[in-house]
């Protein structure tokens, strides 16, 4: 198995993975998992299905980012840490990375798919600007359904600042991350997955 071959390889392992970890969110009732489990199943696969060419897939090290977060929560509500006191921590904490990495990929889908064609400055903007926002509607979303359901997703409304705080305190360290991600890949990797220009190629 070449290089190439096996890197595709480790592309659909992690959409394996994501998929396991998206089916526990599912029979574990966790609405926002199970909401970005299914975006980032269909940003990760729909390249391959519509071209049908199983190499039009995304790289896998951006691939296992987004399983990271999953099986933060995926481990963390296996183990029964909910009632730690950094579980909430590392929830916010995997939430953010979860949106951020599945709002890049979605940008990356859009410029190598679509006739949309954009720069890494504005590709990093844009996913900053995706993560914050979803990050908010789902903390504001949350905070009404304890309003009107009598639930208890936010305790506070302190609690609900926060949420937004890691929001957009995350989505910039992210953005760091992910502008040496794309600085450091070879070029022509860059180009084979149609992503030279956000990799400051032409």
């Amino acid at each position: 198995m070449g290089r190439q071959q096996a890197e595709y390889a480790l592309s659909w392992a992690a959409v394996l993975s994501l998929f396991v970890a998206t089916e526990y969110a599912i029979f574990s009732s966790n609405l926002f998992w199970t909401v970005m489990g299914f975006w980032a199943l269909c940003i990760a696969v729909l390249p391959a299905v519509v071209y049908r060419d199983m190499r039009n897939i995304l790289p896998f090290e951006l691939l296992f980012l987004i399983t990271i977060p999953f099986y933060l929560f995926l481990v963390s509500d296996a183990m029964g840490w909910s009632y730690k006191p950094w579980f909430d921590n590392l929830q916010r904490s995997a939430q953010v990375i979860a949106i951020f990495f599945i709002g890049f990929v979605t940008v990356v889908d859009f410029h190598a798919y679509t006739a949309l064609k954009m720069n890494k400055p504005f590709a990093v903007v844009i996913t900053i600007m995706l993560t914050m926002a979803l990050s908010s509607f789902f903390a504001i979303g949350s905070f009404i359904s304890d309003e009107l359901l009598g639930s208890t997703i936010v305790e506070s409304n302190r609690e609900l600042m926060v949420d937004l705080l890691y929001s957009a305190l995350g989505g910039v360290v992210m953005a760091f991350v992910l502008t040496l991600y794309m600085k450091r890949m070879p070029l022509e990797r860059l180009e084979r997955y149609s992503l030279g220009r956000l990799g400051g190629g032409e």
